[in-house]
């Protein structure tokens, strides 16, 4: 566990190795994979469950606003759509 995965680095790798190792310690098609992350993960925990804590709130935060975003689009989408076609309707 030495070079960028130190205890030393921590601070600074932690939040930006955070989001894909979470995403590829649940669920990813590579079980090695999946437990290297796990293993990892791990790891950062017992360095800092301080700082662990603040990556995985922060991720989750993120992952929420993500998806309301995502859903403003859609929704922006769904209403172009209708006004299309309404102005399908009255051009027939």
């Amino acid at each position: 566990n030495s070079g960028c995965l130190s205890r030393l680095n921590a601070q600074t790798v932690l939040p930006i190795i955070y989001g894909p190792l979470y995403k590829n310690s649940s669920g990813h098609w590579n079980a090695t994979v999946e437990g290297l992350a796990q293993n990892v993960l791990k790891m950062y925990m017992e360095y800092d469950l301080v700082l662990y804590d603040k990556c995985t709130a922060s991720y989750f935060r993120e992952e929420e606003e993500a998806k309301r975003k995502l859903e403003a689009i859609r929704e922006k989408w769904a209403s172009i759509e209708a006004l299309a076609n309404q102005n399908v309707i009255m051009a027939k």
